[in-house]
């Protein structure tokens, strides 16, 4: 398997025979373990196997003293954990103990908890995509070709997905949609907002344009800014919409409505081990409660269809299974060329194809790689019968973590810092799902999402034993819980999430708007998404008005759409001290420390500071209150801080600070007067000058995080 031969190093020996021969006295013990805690047909394997005789059988045993009776070890300290993985570490020159489990047995762990998925399908790279052992090795050979970026194939550049032609649309045509939206899944939203501001526009999806069954979190607030701009209408807000009491879970199970749960609040904490259960007052545990993030699941295929419904209902059109080969733009429209040799004309091409968009790899050139990356991994089952009543919005129950990697090679241990999220569904009351993720660069000693997926399954019963009892009260391993029926896995999720500095992107020509992770508008933490969507769809929804209704689609006018936003950029520098570069040594308790203090000060300044930070929305003067409050409380972390981020980042962070102050002050001495300067031109027909202006305007508001509502 792949990852069993990833954890070799070249020229690396090992003697299975070694191993066998210590294993084959014990297999009689090992079959009835195996009996005890998987299921039949494993046992049935197993048997099958030992039959083929001893050697069949020493080799099956070598995997299975690592790969199975690893669960059934005396559970250490942490001090000790740490010191056998050290030691671990050291003998790695003559047996790779993984590696030996994976060759032996033929799957990995991860492998063949996938296989008892009840409906493992291929997702793709999002977050809450669940998908078979194959979708996962996909993601792992994509994720391959982007670390390092050194290959020639990487360098080259990506194919001209759109292309200028001279002159107007052949035959003199005048375009028949004012907008075609390329991706259906959140651009039907779009689609939506723009239908309805009576525009004619059409939506190309190249799968089915169906939502995923994985729930969205955002809160309730966020998800009613789509009516706001007019994608959904207040009566498709239904469901679990009662606001519950923190500690208190609200469900509806009808499959049909929009919000299936909602629970009081979320959770933030920084803790260098798993402490006390939530609200067991222990000392050592810091928890920090946020009301009204991310605590709301919706159903995507119902959002999904009820904004199509609504898009249809006006008068849009849907085509469904059929992808756009190319692009041409021409003086008075575009023309997507479809996979069946069909062709479309619009007056202006909406890009709502994610960050794999071919648009958006055409206007970063060949060779870009991601300035930073987000792997997510996790699950979503039932089985948590002990507390499901609240949700995770960032959570560590460990400092920085290098796992089984060998200490002192020359690069350093590719160390790094997980962080967990979880969340109460609406399937169930013991269902829930949860995410381990961690943010990296794109080296290329940077492990699999495989790899990352195993780390997981070991470090899940630690993070969830307050809410497992198969974890707390019968000490259970992941694989154990799901083979004896204690943990039912619905799903298994995986993602790989690149982001650049130079966002947001400019359009790669007239008439093409990106929007959502297309545009590269989305937080380098929180990796954008449907929240990231949300926040902007009434702003760019106008301004596609506005630049159709008078022909303002430049690329220089478009650009003004998707401007500078200087709180988004100087969000870099907090995904940086968050993630642990290859070879650096910076303490253990580096990160923990930092965001723990910096989460405690926000909370104690309150919810005006607290929660637009964790809802991906940086104030100056908020931010500026933090800061120095951090300095305050804690002088000698921040010398350590300047250190390890280093001189070229503080500098270029420090410029994207004054831009927000300046934007601050602009917005509210010049925001109101430049507005009216830009209708008192739209009066006198100058729209091309009233388009900028209005753009502008929005860009000192959006820029400073002054579009907040608390």
């Amino acid at each position: 398997m792949a990852l069993g031969f990833a954890c070799l190093r070249p020229g690396q020996a090992f003697d299975v025979q070694v191993l066998a021969d210590h294993a084959v006295d014990t297999r009689r013990g090992c079959i009835a373990r195996l009996h005890h805690v998987a299921e039949a047909r494993a046992a049935q394997q197993l048997q099958h196997h030992v039959g083929l005789g001893e050697q069949g059988t020493r080799a099956l045993i070598a995997g299975m003293v690592v790969g199975v009776l690893r669960p059934f070890r005396r559970p250490r300290s942490r001090h000790k954990r740490l010191r056998f993985h050290k030691v671990a570490a050291k003998n790695r020159n003559s047996v790779d103990t993984r590696a030996v489990a994976m060759m032996a047995v033929g799957k990995s762990r991860t492998e063949r908890l996938l296989e008892l998925l009840p409906d493992a399908q291929d997702g793709s790279s999002g977050a809450g995509s669940a998908g078979s052992y194959t979708g996962l090795q996909a993601i792992d050979r994509a994720w391959e070709r982007v670390r390092g970026g050194s290959s020639q194939a990487s360098q080259a550049p990506p194919p001209e997905f759109v292309h200028n032609v001279p002159g107007p649309l052949p035959g003199d045509q005048q375009p028949h949609f004012d907008v075609a939206v390329c991706g259906g899944t959140l651009g039907i939203f779009v689609a939506s907002a723009l239908q309805r501001r009576g525009l004619r526009v059409c939506v190309l999806e190249r799968g089915k344009l169906a939502g995923r069954v994985q729930e969205w979190n955002i809160s309730l607030q966020e998800l009613r800014e789509l009516v706001e701009a007019g994608a959904l209408d207040a009566s498709d807000i239904d469901g679990a919409t009662r606001t519950p009491s923190r500690g208190e879970v609200v469900r509806n199970e009808a499959p049909s409505s929009l919000v299936a749960v909602q629970f009081g609040s979320v959770r933030a904490g920084f803790n260098s081990e798993e402490f006390g259960p939530t609200g067991s007052e222990d000392p050592r545990l810091q928890e920090i409660w946020l009301d009204g993030v991310l605590n709301c699941g919706i159903r995507p295929s119902v959002a999904v269809a009820r904004a199509r419904a609504r898009f249809e209902a006006a008068g849009g059109e849907v085509r469904e299974g059929i992808g756009v080969n190319k692009v041409s733009i021409h003086s008075n429209g575009a023309c997507l060329h479809l996979a069946d040799e069909e062709t479309i004309t619009a007056k202006l091409v909406i890009d709502a194809m994610g960050n794999q968009s071919p648009i958006s790899r055409q206007a970063r050139g060949g060779g870009t790689q991601p300035f930073g990356v987000c792997i997510v991994v996790g699950t979503t089952a039932s089985g948590f019968d002990l507390d499901n009543s609240m949700g995770d919005l960032i959570y560590t129950n460990s400092d920085i973590w290098s796992g089984d990697v060998p200490d002192g090679e020359s690069l350093g241990s590719p160390r790094k810092q997980y962080y967990w999220e979880a969340f109460p569904t609406g399937a169930g009351e013991t269902e829930r799902t949860t995410y381990l993720f961690t943010y990296m660069d794109a080296a290329a000693e940077r492990p699999s999402v495989e790899q990352q997926l195993e780390d997981y399954w070991d470090l899940l019963p630690s993070y969830q034993r307050h809410n497992c009892s198969a974890f707390r009260d019968e000490g259970l391993s992941a694989e154990q819980a799901v083979t004896a029926g204690k943990l039912q896995l619905k799903r298994v999720l995986y993602g790989c999430f690149p982001t650049y500095r130079d966002s947001p992107l400019p359009p790669v020509s007239d008439r093409v708007l990106a929007v959502g992770d297309a545009s590269g508008i989305q937080s380098p933490l929180s990796f954008g998404g449907f929240g990231a969507l949300t926040r902007h769809l009434v702003r760019v929804s106008d301004a596609v008005a506005e630049a159709l209704a008078h022909d303002t689609l430049s690329r220089e006018d478009l650009a003004a759409v998707n401007a500078y936003l200087p709180n988004q950029a100087a969000t870099w520098m907090f995904q940086r001290a968050m993630m642990v570069p290859i070879g650096d040594r910076r303490p253990s308790d580096f990160v923990n420390r930092l965001l723990r203090n910096n989460f405690q000060i926000m909370s104690d300044l309150g919810p005006e500071v607290l929660k637009p930070f964790n809802q991906d929305i940086v104030q100056p003067r908020q931010l500026a209150r933090v800061l120095l409050e951090a300095v305050r409380r804690d002088p000698l972390n921040i010398p350590l801080l300047v250190y390890h981020i280093g001189p070229e980042l503080l500098v270029d962070w420090l410029g994207h600070m004054f831009a927000m102050f300046a934007f601050d002050m602009a917005h509210h001495v010049l925001g109101k007067i430049v507005r009216d300067i830009a209708a008192a031109l739209t009066d006198s027909g100058q729209h091309e000058s009233a388009f900028r202006l209005r753009r502008l305007a929005e860009q000192w508001e959006f820029g400073s995080g002054q579009d907040y509502k608390l």
